[in-house]
């Protein structure tokens, strides 16, 4: 059962093409990065998209949310696919990669996408998906669906090598175009217990169709699109009102410093909608601070917990800035990074309290 198709940015690769003939060569190279990675994504999720439908979609004991965005408490969560199963009171939480290369984690947990003999860092999917996971358990919680269980999940493309020597027993990496068979085992796979126990509760909750749909419904009217500022992002408001001032005063005025960070103070990222608000902490307050219009700095203070929370996050999607001592990632990847910083903090903080 279909109860929600994916949301098209057919917009937003719209507003770049257009944007292109804006550009100068810098913000030119940063559109055509931006909309590379729009495209493969697209396409990777539509492609997932597509061999879920064909699974699913004329069933009635299982239902499937595409692009869902939820947030609770101000933090959000962007899934690409879930896949719930009233029968079992399961829900998979998809997350999509569409690499063409070989993907490989060491013992550390730490991945990296080869293409031929090079190496690119990745963030860890599996970590995404769990972040992701750990907001909608928050939300089915707060909705009266405490009882279903989460299960992160990732789905690469038919086409991507997996090196799996080093992954863990606790990670669930399947090929988009192999999940019906995967489905098909991990069904099988459950002991008589279990098959008991979810029997039960399907009856004393009465997880029906209608329950199914009515889940659907409160999930899609949960959903909080997001809007991309193409013209902050890509740093052409910034630069237009720039050249407006300096037209108008007739010079250019130096820029003042943020004594914090000995980053220039004028060109600070006002995009709506950014939070760059500090998290407080019991060890203090992690800060964010925009670079310019492409990059946010992201500073904890040198207490152990939030070192390894900061470090596990950002690493892999942003650089290490030692003179500063402050993590730096690009604006593209800032909502994801605060968003997974905040789940840990939280994950952290209920662990401490149990």
């Amino acid at each position: 059962m279909i109860l929600k198709q994916s949301d098209e940015r057919r917009s937003d690769l719209a507003e770049l093409a257009r944007l292109a003939s804006q550009c100068d060569a810098a913000q030119k190279r940063r559109l055509e990065s931006e909309y590379k990675k729009l495209t493969a994504g697209n396409q990777g999720e539509r492609d997932a998209a597509h061999v879920l439908n064909r699974i699913f979609g004329e069933s009635d004991r299982t239902g499937l949310l595409h692009d869902l965005r939820i947030g609770v408490r101000g933090e959000f969560a962007q899934i690409d696919h879930l896949v719930i199963h009233r029968g079992q009171g399961r829900i998979w939480l998809c997350e999509t990669k569409n690499y063409s290369g070989r993907m490989q984690c060491n013992a550390h947990g730490e991945w990296t996408v080869w293409y031929g003999k090079q190496p690119q860092p990745v963030p860890s999917p599996i970590q995404q998906a769990r972040m992701q996971a750990i907001v909608l358990r928050r939300w089915l919680e707060a909705n009266g669906y405490a009882s279903l269980e989460v299960l992160p999940l990732v789905l690469v493309a038919p086409t991507t090598s997996v090196d799996r020597r080093q992954v863990r027993d606790d990670v669930t990496i399947v090929k988009w175009d192999q999940f019906g068979e995967w489905w098909e085992r991990q069904s099988a796979d459950l002991s008589a217990l279990a098959m008991v126990k979810m029997s039960a509760s399907l009856f004393w909750e009465k997880r029906d169709t209608a329950w199914l749909r009515e889940l659907g419904e409160k999930l899609c009217g949960a959903h909080t699109p997001i809007v991309f500022d193409w013209k902050m992002r890509l740093g052409l408001a910034q630069a237009n009102a720039l050249n407006k001032r300096g037209e108008e005063e007739g010079k250019v005025h130096p820029l003042a410093t943020d004594e914090s960070t000995a980053y220039p103070a004028k060109v600070m990222l006002e995009e709506p909608g950014l939070d760059l608000s500090p998290m407080m902490t019991p060890h203090g307050k992690i800060t964010f601070t925009a670079l310019g219009d492409t990059e946010v700095a992201v500073r904890n203070p040198p207490v152990e917990p939030l070192i390894d929370i900061v470090r596990g996050t950002v690493k892999g999607r942003g650089r290490w800035h030692p003179r500063f001592r402050n993590w730096i990632v690009k604006v593209e990847d800032y909502g994801e990074v605060r968003c997974e910083i905040g789940a840990r903090l939280a994950q952290a903080w209920d662990r401490r309290r149990a």
